[in-house]
């Protein structure tokens, strides 16, 4: 506002000035000189106070009299401000209620709009004052977004007032958005700021900003400041003790501000004349200045603060070439945009095509692909089966939803006494074959043995109003687990009766029958296995109906209806067409805010990226699908609520349609807009799968969910799917990585879903499967994450706010990029036409159904009667009625969760009554390993598919294996009828080694294409055992599964007693199906012809079973029970090659930090270097000191200190949530609003740290000290890294264990080149010993090494009360007789004490201080005493040195080959195990020293017989004092059972 702009009348005459407005313009004046830096005061800086505040205040009542006055003049007061048509009636606007529009204009007719003013009428009353048109209009348009950087754009840049700026932002504090808004505006108090900027005589504020503010900048890196260099100096703003309402938006405890200086002397002001002064934000964000009513700024003198650094470098990752988004906007200039007009049109003449004819065979029959398949499990159409795949209309293939009626349920009732056995059936059987009766007539006898059973089971069936049923009887095998049914094969009475009826129950029973099987069976599997469909494959469709427009039930192109299910067929092979269809392949990624209030996610984007014609047959490259006729995509984005889209963004809009020549970004007003809009653009796409990373967890849910809250009609929402609905499914919360729920894929049937995160998880092996971590391992490309937090700002400018449509469209195609890399469609299509199961289930992960499906249509082929399984909904409605611990309902799984969840661990797991990580029976052998440091070429040998192979060796099966009624261990099978599981396997076997021997003349895709295959049929042989252990399993059977896992260890066994004793090879280690042999050798041929002769004789012994050469090892480091490290000798085109393998070592664990396993893997590869003991020890030594000097003088990069650790659960449901590092960072980070990377199976990342200032290992909590990488980059100056936690928690644990077995090296001597106080590490070098079985036996040669770590005999004078340590007899006796000199741990008086029986320190004249004999005697037994209480105690101590978890109580849980009752309480956080604190070898040790101590015999018989007489003399006289303490102590000694061996145990006799 210019100075000679005062406010007018209504008639536009000038207003003279009140004494009041005179004395404000002049306090004006004077700050504008001040900041220009007319002159200076004396105490050396401006000073201003402002007496009389500039503008007034009214009461809300008022106020709203003046609201009401203005609406009277509504008339007069609507002015057109240049074709922006604003509107004013004197009343506040609510910029967020839904109908205002936005305006389309240029920015050009902002620049100079005016505005009329209304005559103020009452001087007390407060109002906006004197302004430009522009702000009013520009409160309209920007309703509450942040009104002041408006003011730095070009908008406004030519305007010739000069008045103060911060009266503007009173003005717009009026236009606020709501009452809350104005509120917060008056009420904020004005806290000091100050300013480290610099401390020059003059500085010179910048006002120069540029038309677009940065977002998500640094501090000290704003856009549109200069920095120069220049002293340090304070800025603070003072507030007068009369100034109570400042109106400033925020508090701030420190203002940074980036300023150049100039020479002392000169003026400062802005570049244009104008003073201007800018509060920023410690994020980067401008704060609008705000005038006060009193204002108070000096400049003090220059001091110097306490600036804290983190104490790590921080590097920035720079965006290169291998940039995703560059990536994408390369592509997409490349040609996408271009051709995107040519796609529309031809997904227009695709809908045009809608209901076009499709193409028949020959026969009148429909081709129809299946690629998806759904059933109705209630309501009228339970039962009907909807197929979903493509079908050929013309050249081109388009959807078609095949809807089969009328299927049946198929349950059969067993008689309780077997038909099949009775005198009466055989003889007739026996006539039928003989011809001497009809069929007809058999069945008819049938019929009437079976009479009583069909009208007990028929009133049942008419007491659940089944009006229609049929039932005959039919022979059947059963062989599964079913106690009351009898094995093999009867006769069954099969009903039949539609699934729109009641199914009977369970555990029905009745006088005529005892079992019920198949009432669980659902219509989909029925029509899968009885129809023998087996994954995705060419259908024939005969007698089938096409429904009128008004009776369609699906979104797809094409609707058939078949009545009955035996219209489905699989065509011959000759009638099979060769073509497979290609598929519609679309990528969803969303971006959201989290809304507090509600703690929900709101969607303001949604990117889609779709590629068509994909194969699903073969590997597709990056050059065939990065091509601008495949790919479409689009962006539909929404204003955020109460606020529009910044300036200039319509234009980027307009600007990006117009060069696509289509619409790729779509602009609605509210969210319910764009989840319309959205389904519709998809429905447009006809798409067969839907790709997005953690789509299943995320962005599905949040789709369905924010439709069900804002209530978008049934019509969009339901065009996720290809089914019409009109009520949505119940939806289901569940896990990330446990797949979608029923619920979700029931809205989305007809759609298959593939998850990259799902895949990523099973196909690789990762430390995190987040999207920024595959597209750096994967593809090699750089993701820009935005934070949730950050996204409402890139909407304060049209730049930002493209950079964020952007990025999810970089997202979408990162996904599908991803998919196309790892092969998902490809190799999922092949393990879903192997078992036969659907390919939207195996896309999900469900391993167990697909090997559930195998078994089916194996079984269902041999006429067998399977298990049933209880259905989804019977399972959903049990487990509503549980709770999970900690308030986490279970009744989020379904189906999937509990055939799936464990999977991996079923060679280990039980009964049902059993915890899913629980064993039940024993699992493979793992023998003790012979640890130390190998430096001869090893052998490791190993069973191609050990648990398959023994199925097919001993012919284990169902149908083989003769369980016994009382529970007892099962037989081998003895017959010779090949079971259906061996069956199967060599089938799978067979046909994967005649893939393989294809792949040895074929190359390029085809060979891509036959390894998948192969692949395929590997993972689905090796997961057949894991039906038979997994007690969720269909097919579970728990003495199968033990037979199998008992003759493995006996397989294995027996193999290491070959080896050992007819080849006499040593043997140093064996886990389940793998042996490692010492060679010996130095000649790698010679060990590899060694080799060789062990697997012929291993192999001789077996018809299936094959053993072969899986690794060569030229040194190997072996620590214990899996954990080992070895340099293993590979060969690539018959050169040899060494790599360093580890197996179950810390630096494989995620949980350890990357600076840990840098230093552990140089600590293993100079152990295993081949070097001398000497070198590799002082390598070790001074690269340890490297590391710590590096680490305290900060040059370690921060991200090598991250630890990662994955959540199991959802933070909140951790009960000990406070003791968990990754636990409290999750929390923090769901608080602020982040939706990924913070659920559960994500992995988090974090650093321990100290606050700054404080001491290293504070008293706080390692769990509270936990903080995310990017907090640690936000807040440098308050935290900084916890140097001594990763010396002594990462670091040392790591290199002390690999480090155990060299020689020249200890625990101490390694702590103390890292730094530490060595003193802490005493005892584990003793623990070190311990760990070795054989320390603990009592043959060493030396008795001090025999005894080393014992507790010293401690006697007490009875006269001073004084204790001393009491030597052995004999030790004493040969030291002071020879006069040698006392070892320096024991004093010479001691050793007197043999001498005198009197205590050293005690006048021997009176007498005192003689200990007698009885005295002796109960001190040792005391003594002794102490240490067996000990023992029983019990302490039990975890040997993770990071745990050290000492308790009492026992933990029955058994993980993985570990005994029962070692695993760490702390367990998963833990893998340690609990070992006896004190154990029975410690025990009789001591007792042992204790005898050796008192022993006057056995001593004299290992001298030499010259030097035994003088010292048999002196012990004789010792003798009664001794003897009756030293047999007490051997009699307690000899109680002790470790020292006895009983040798009936060892030897049998008649």
């Amino acid at each position: 506002m210019a100075d000679e702009e005062s406010p007018t009348t209504g008639t536009g005459r000038r207003r003279a000035r009140g004494p009041e407005a005179t004395a404000r313009s002049e306090a004006l004046e004077r700050l504008k000189a001040r900041l220009r830096g007319g002159r200076r005061s004396d105490d050396g800086g401006p000073q201003i106070r402002l007496e009389n505040p500039i503008y007034d205040t009214i009461p809300e009542d008022e106020y709203n009299a003046l609201v009401a006055k203005r609406r009277e003049q509504a008339q007069s007061f609507i002015v057109d401000d240049d074709g922006l048509g604003y509107g004013d009636e004197g009343e506040e606007e609510d910029w967020s209620k839904a109908g205002f529009t936005l305006s389309d204009e240029s920015d050009d007719e902002f620049e100079k709009p005016k505005r009329k003013k209304v005559e103020k009428k009452d001087p007390h009353i407060k109002r906006p004052s004197a302004s430009s048109a522009s702000l009013s209009a520009a409160a309209s348009i920007m309703g509450a977004n942040r009104l002041s950087s408006m003011f730095t754009s070009s908008v406004f840049k030519k305007r010739d007032d000069k008045s103060c700026d911060s009266i503007i932002d009173d003005v717009i504090a009026e236009f606020a958005p709501d009452e809350n808004d104005r509120q917060r505006r008056r009420r904020v108090q004005l806290n000091s700021v100050s300013s480290d900027s610099g401390a020059s005589e003059a500085i010179r504020i910048n006002s120069g900003f540029s038309e677009k503010p940065s977002i998500g900048d640094s501090p000290d890196s704003i856009r549109g400041y200069t920095v120069a260099n220049c002293d340090t100096e304070s800025v603070r703003a003072v507030k007068n003790t009369n100034s109570s309402d400042l109106g400033l938006e925020k508090n701030y405890d420190t203002f940074k501000e980036n300023v150049s200086c100039v020479e002392d002397g000169k003026d400062f002001s802005s570049e244009n004349g104008e003073s201007s002064i800018e509060q920023v934000q410690p994020n980067g964000h401008l704060v609008e200045e705000k005038v006060m009513k009193e204002i108070e700024v000096e400049r003090n003198p220059a001091t110097k603060n306490e600036v804290f650094t983190l104490n790590a470098k921080v590097s920035k990752e720079a965006d290169h070439g291998l940039s995703a988004t560059a990536d994408w906007k390369a592509l997409k200039s490349g040609g996408v945009e271009n051709i995107v007009a040519e796609s529309k049109v031809v997904r227009e003449a695709s809908n045009a095509e809608q209901y076009s004819e499709f193409n028949l065979d020959k026969d009148g029959l429909l081709p129809f692909y299946l690629l998806d398949a759904y059933e109705e499990f209630k309501g009228v159409n339970a039962g009907t089966v909807y197929l979903f795949g493509k079908v050929k209309a013309g050249n081109m293939y388009q959807s078609c939803c095949v809807i089969a009626k009328n299927i049946h349920r198929c349950v059969y009732a067993i008689p309780t006494h077997p038909l099949h056995y009775t005198d009466e059936i055989i003889k007739l059987e026996k006539d039928v074959q003989e011809s001497q009766i009809s069929s007809a007539d058999f069945h008819k006898k049938l019929q009437d043995a079976v009479s009583g059973l069909k009208n007990e089971i028929a009133k049942h069936l008419l007491d659940l109003n089944v009006s229609t049923f049929t039932m005959t009887p039919v022979k059947r095998k059963y062989a599964f687990e079913h106690s009351e049914i009898p094995a093999g094969e009867n006769y069954v009475v099969k009903i039949s009766y539609p699934f729109k009826d009641p199914e009977l129950p369970v555990n029905l029973r009745g006088e005529s029958f005892c079992a019920l099987l198949g009432t669980q069976s659902s219509a989909l599997e029925l029509l899968l296995i009885k129809r023998k469909i087996k994954g995705p494959s060419w259908l024939q469709i005969s007698n089938f109906s096409t429904p009128t427009p008004s009776q369609r039930v699906s979104w797809c192109k094409s609707e058939v209806i078949v009545d009955s299910p035996k219209d489905i067929k699989i065509p011959t092979p000759s009638k099979t067409p060769v073509e497979i269809p290609p598929v519609v392949v679309t990528a969803i990624n969303l971006k959201t805010t989290i809304n507090e209030k509600q703690d929900i996610n709101e969607i303001v984007s949604a990117s889609i990226v779709s590629c068509n014609r994909v194969k699903i047959d073969t590997p597709m490259l990056a050059s065939e699908w990065k091509r601008a006729e495949m790919l479409t995509h689009f962006t539909v984005v929404r204003k955020l609520d109460g606020t529009i889209f910044p300036l200039g963004f319509s234009k980027e809009v307009t600007d990006r349609n117009t060069k696509a020549r289509s619409n790729v970004l779509f602009v609605e007003s509210s969210e319910r807009a764009l989840l319309n809009r959205l389904m519709i653009e998809l429905h447009k796409l006809d798409s067969d799968v839907l790709v997005g990373h953690n789509i299943s967890g995320f962005d599905l849910d949040v789709l369905l969910h924010r439709s069900q809250a804002l209530k978008v009609p049934p019509r969009f929402w339901s065009k996720l799917g290809r089914l019409n609905r009109s009520v949505m499914p119940k939806l289901d919360r569940k896990y990330k990585g446990s797949g979608a729920s029923h619920g979700i894929m029931s809205c989305i049937a007809g759609r298959l879903l593939c998850d990259t995160y799902l895949s990523s998880r099973e196909l690789l092996k990762e430390v995190s499967y987040s999207l920024t971590q595959l597209a750096k391992t994967q593809l090699n490309m750089v993701r820009r994450e935005v934070a949730p937090h950050d996204i409402p700002k890139k909407f304060q400018s049209a730049e930002s706010l493209m950079e964020l449509i952007e990025y999810g469209e970089t997202d979408a195609v990162l996904s599908m990029e991803l998919m196309f890399h790892l092969c998902i469609l490809p190799l999922t299509r092949q393990l879903t036409n192997i078992s036969g199961n659907l390919w939207g289930r195996t896309l999900q992960g469900a391993r167990a159904q697909r090997v559930e499906y195998l078994l089916l249509h194996a079984f269902h082929a041999k006429k067998h009667i399977v298990p049933d399984k209880v259905s989804i909904y019977s399972k959903e409605t049990k487990l509503t009625k549980r709770r999970a611990p900690n308030g986490v309902d279970d009744s989020n799984f379904d189906e999937a969760d509990i055939d799936d969840a464990n999977y991996d661990n079923v060679a280990f797991n039980g009964d049902n009554k059993k915890s899913k990580k629980t064993s039940s029976y024993a699992g493979g052998l793992v023998l003790e390993p012979k640890k130390g440091l190998y430096d001869k070429y090893i052998l490791l040998l190993d069973f191609n598919s050990l648990y398959p192979s023994i199925i097919q060796e001993y012919n284990i099966c169902f149908t083989t294996v003769e369980r016994s009624s009382d529970g007892s261990f099962p037989r081998l099978p003895s017959s010779k009828t090949t079971g259906v599981l061996p069956e199967l396997l060599r089938n799978l076997v067979e046909r994967r080694r005649m893939v393989k021997s294809w792949m040895k003349k074929e190359s390029g895709l085809k060979l891509q294409q036959l390894d998948i295959q192969q692949q395929a049929l590997k993972l689905t042989a090796n997961s057949m055992y894991g039906c038979l252990g997994f007690s969720n399993s269909r097919f579970y059977a728990k003495p199968i599964a033990e037979l199998i896992t008992l003759q493995g260890r006996e397989i294995l066994q027996s193999t290491v007693d070959l080896v050992q004793n007819n080849l006499n090879l040593e043997v140093i280690y064996g886990d389940t199906d793998s042996i490692m042999i010492y060679s010996g050798l130095d000649d790698i041929a010679k060990s590899k012809a060694m080799a060789g002769k062990v697997i012929q004789e291993v192999n001789k012994k077996y018809r299936c079973l094959e053993i072969d050469l899986d690794g060569l090892y030229k040194r190997m480091l072996l620590l214990k029970k899996k954990k080992y490290a070895a340099v293993k000798v590979q060969f690539k085109n018959g050169t040899p090659y060494e790599v360093i393998e580890r197996k179950g070592l810390d630096i494989v664990r995620r949980d350890w930090s990357l600076l840990a396993k840098e230093v552990g893997d140089f600590c293993l590869s100079q152990i295993l270097s081949g070097g001398s003991c000497e070198d590799v020890v002082e390598s070790i030594h001074n690269y340890l000191m490297k590391v710590q000097e590096e680490m305290r003088s900060g040059d370690v990069p921060l991200e090598k200190y991250v630890i990662t650790k994955t959540l199991t659960k959802p933070p909140e449901a951790y009960p000990d949530a406070k003791n968990q590092p990754h636990v409290l960072v999750a929390q923090r980070l769901k608080q602020q609003g982040y939706s990924s990377g913070c659920s559960v199976n994500d992995t988090i990342p974090y650093i321990i740290c100290n606050e700054q200032g404080g001491s290293s290992g504070s008293a706080t909590g390692i769990a509270q000290r936990a903080r995310h990488p990017d907090e640690l980059k936000q807040e440098q100056e308050k935290w900084m890294i916890d140097i001594e936690y990763y010396l002594s928690q990462q670091i040392h644990p790591v290199v002390s264990r690999l480090c155990a077995s060299i020689q020249g090296t200890s625990p101490e001597r390694l702590a103390d080149c890292l730094g530490l106080d060595s003193s802490k590490f005493q005892h584990k070098s003793s623990e070190a010993l311990s760990d070795d079985p054989t320390s603990s036996l009592l043959c060493s040669a030396d008795d001090e090494e025999r005894y080393r770590g014992c507790e010293p005999l401690v006697l007490s004078c009875p006269s001073c009360s004084g204790t001393f340590d009491c030597p052995p007899v004999f030790k004493s006796i040969c030291l002071l007789g020879s006069g040698k000199p006392t070892s320096p741990g024991m004093e010479d008086s001691n050793y007197n004490f043999w001498h005198k029986l009197h205590c050293s320190k005690c006048p021997e004249e009176d007498g005192a201080g003689r200990i007698s004999p009885a005295m002796l005697a109960n001190q040792v037994k005391r003594q002794s005493e102490k240490f067996i209480s000990l023992y029983y105690k019990g302490l039990l101590m975890c040997d993770d040195e990071t745990c050290k978890h000492t308790t009492r109580s026992i933990n029955l849980r058994l993980v993985g080959d570990s005994e029962r009752g070692t695993v760490c309480p702390n367990y998963p956080r833990c893998n340690g195990r609990l070992l006896r604190k004190y154990t029975e070898a410690d025990l009789y040790k001591q007792l042992s020293y204790f005898c050796h101590v008192l022993d006057t015999v056995s001593c004299v018989e290992k001298m030499e017989t010259k030097s035994r007489i003088p010292v048999e003399k002196e012990l004789m006289k010792l003798r009664p004092v001794v003897d009756m303490a030293a047999s007490m102590i051997q009699r307690i000694r000899d109680r002790c059972a470790y020292g006895w061996v009983k040798l009936q145990d060892l030897v049998i006799t008649d």
